[in-house]
């Protein structure tokens, strides 16, 4: 059964049409009637209503309904699900038919997020006042730097259908926190983030009716309260009381501003709540978070019930020279039931954090970023103990060299790699530890910031991984050439996402194939080039600090027609000349940066408002050449800019007071 549904199903009774009826003349017999010449002739003309049968209408020929309109609802819903949001929202506008396609198929239905962003969430005020009379639901909703005024009417409206909620940098009371939450009987996941002003005024002395309230959410499953420093036992056991079967924890860069004895205090508390429901957690997220050391990890490794598939953590403890010395030694060594290595008749204690890699053998996405204490020994355990492994992100891993990625190669179902910034790894070790034919799902790759790396790495990169739809590059000045982005352009067909930030030895060259002075393909002895169009779905790409990237680069290899964000910042070289060919060639564009060009003037601003009808952000800070007369233009041409960035504009006065009448404008940015 296909998961869709109309709304309504307007059927009324039809009634029968009257029955038709005219005045007839008929001969009917009349007897003791003369004629004229006195005989009776027995015939005389009368007139009687009766009832005529319309004759029937000839069967009419089949009409045939021509038009996109009227193609099936299976072939339209095909042809939806592959394309952007953006553009399923805009087909939505064709008629009702592609209205109802858009909207109400429930897949679709379940992606869209309804976003308060610096409002006061109160009855009284739009934008909630207006969606008090709303007729539809609201299963997502984000609330961002908004202001709660009491208790408000919205949630006991629309709570029933929540699934997903996100409060975030909010001033918010615990008695207006609990009565949302009161309201949500089928929420399931809960995002409470950055909100210490919540935490340092709940106080659990005074007797509320609200705070001593009991209920659960039992479908609750999720639950992030990450960037809270204030967040102490009590409020993490009521939050936790709240959600009796939950799977997923993340408390990810909590407990920085608060002093040492309480951080140990608070951490300690959480590894108890850990081993009381070891059983049923899937997620432990502690990213950033001080006071998770060795000892906690040797705690975690000493629950035999918990089975984790994710789980990320900054981890700089030092690991003991003698254990390193042990497993460069004995890399065969295994731990016993009592996590000790027995070594001849001395047993030596493991540390925590190869204890607990050792014991959660199935995981699925491990996130180490910023961990200083991962050496190359510990990525042998990785590599050896965690085949499931899909996702591993080892940014800012600075003790890993060539040695630990050499056995990457062997995690034969990894999806996503992240090994910025490991700047000890070279084109060796990138060649036999992370290229290899092993690995056949690699979707997104994440090497910025790699000095070291040379292009040759990268173009064995573009020659094993087909199917790869994000590659980051920034920073690797050496692996992002004008050769490498022609391998790129030909073999990545399948990239969505693109960031070449600050690589500096791309040229027009490289993102069009002209005036190359070697062509990489020959093939029966005709050299072949390849433009950056060719990348038909490429949806994002940065080419900040690209410098010798010029018009001819706009006006010969941009003709991406999905691309809907593109970054230009500090491409001297761009003018009018090739901006007005982007702005043709790339209508779908949301997000355009083209800060610090020193060329952009007002013509810049009209091409690009006249003909992005979808631009949602503007960004020209520190563009020169910028006069009043682009407020103007934009107050003309955009209906649906929500952030203009204008900092450092100096020819521009008072541009927020200018732009004052736009309604969907949110934010205008004129400083720093």
């Amino acid at each position: 059964m296909m998961d869709f549904f109309i709304a309504k199903n307007h059927n009324t009774p039809v009634e029968p049409p009257a029955p038709v009826v005219e005045m007839l003349t008929l001969p009917f017999p009349k007897q003791n009637v003369l004629d004229q010449e006195g005989h009776k002739n027995g015939i005389e003309e009368v007139t009687k209503e009766l009832p005529k049968i319309a004759p029937k209408d000839p069967t009419p020929e089949p009409e045939i309904f021509t038009g996109f309109n009227y193609l099936p609802m299976e072939l339209l819903l095909k042809v939806m699900k592959q394309i952007s949001v953006d553009d399923r929202l805009a087909c939505g506008q064709t008629c009702h038919r592609w209205m109802e396609a858009a909207h109400y198929y429930l897949p679709f239905s379940q992606r869209i997020v309804y976003k308060f962003t610096n409002v006061n969430f109160t009855d009284y005020e739009p934008p909630i006042k207006n969606f008090l009379g709303a007729f539809r639901i609201f299963p997502r909703i984000a609330i961002k730097s908004c202001t709660f005024y009491g208790n408000s009417q919205f949630w006991p409206l629309f709570g029933e259908h929540v699934v997903e909620l996100t409060i975030k940098n909010c001033l918010i009371k615990d008695t207006e926190l609990l009565h949302i939450l009161e309201n949500v009987p089928n929420l399931r996941q809960l995002k409470i983030e950055q909100c210490d002003e919540l935490f340092r005024s709940w106080y659990f002395e005074k007797r509320n009716s609200c705070c001593e309230s009991h209920f659960v959410l039992p479908d609750l499953l999720d639950v992030s309260l990450t960037n809270n420093d204030f967040l102490d036992e009590l409020h993490f056991n009521k939050l936790m009381t709240l959600a009796p079967n939950i799977a997923h924890l993340d408390l990810s860069n909590c407990f920085k501003m608060i002093a040492s004895h309480r951080r140990v205090a608070m951490v300690e508390h959480i590894m108890r709540f850990i081993n009381m429901h070891q059983f049923q957690l899937q997620t432990l997220k502690f990213n950033g978070t001080l006071a998770i050391d060795d000892i906690c990890l040797s705690t975690l490794s000493m629950i035999d019930g918990l089975s984790l598939e994710t789980f990320s953590m900054t981890f700089c403890d030092k690991i003991p020279a003698a254990i390193i010395d042990l497993l460069r030694r004995q890399p065969d060594l295994n731990i016993t039931q009592d996590l000790e290595w027995k070594v001849g008749r001395h047993p030596i204690k493991a540390p925590g954090f190869i204890s607990f890699l050792v014991r959660q053998t199935n995981l699925v996405h491990l996130d180490l970023t910023s961990s200083l204490g991962i050496t190359d020994e510990v990525m042998e355990l990785i590599t050896t103990c965690l085949p499931k492994l899909k996702t591993l992100k080892l940014r800012r891993c600075i003790l890993v060299t060539d040695e630990g990625i050499m056995n990457i190669v062997n995690l034969e179902h990894l999806e996503v790699l992240d090994l910025s910034n490991c700047y000890r790894i070279s084109d060796h070790a990138m060649y036999r530890g992370v290229i290899g034919r092993k690995v056949k799902n690699l979707k997104e790759l994440y090497l910025c910031e790699l000095p070291t790396l040379s292009d040759y790495s990268l173009i064995q990169v573009t020659l094993n991984y087909e199917m790869l739809q994000v590659l980051d590059l920034s920073n690797s000045p050496n692996a992002a050439t004008d050769a490498t982005m022609q391998y790129i352009n030909y073999y990545l067909v399948s990239l969505k996402q693109l960031n070449l930030y600050c690589c500096t030895k791309i040229t027009d060259s490289g993102l069009t194939g002209i005036d190359l002075p070697v062509k990489p393909m020959i093939t029966w002895d005709q050299e072949e080039t390849f433009p950056l169009d060719r990348l038909f779905k490429l949806r994002s790409l940065n080419l900040i600090g690209c410098y010798r990237v010029s018009d001819l680069s706009l006006q010969n290899a941009f003709k991406l027609a999905e691309l809907k964000e593109l970054h230009l910042a500090r491409c001297y070289q761009i003018s009018e000349n090739g901006i007005s060919v982007l702005s043709h060639t790339a209508r779908a564009l949301e997000f355009i940066d083209i800060s610090e060009c020193p060329l952009v003037n007002d013509n810049c601003i009209e091409l690009l408002t006249s003909n992005l009808k979808r631009l949602r952000t503007l960004k020209v800070n520190k563009c020169p050449l910028l006069t009043n007369a682009c407020l103007e233009i934009i107050g003309r041409n955009c209906s649906y800019l929500k952030f203009l960035h204008v900092s450092d504009c100096r020819r521009l006065k008072k541009p927020r007071e200018r732009l004052a009448h736009l309604p969907s404008l949110k934010a205008v940015y004129v400083e720093w």
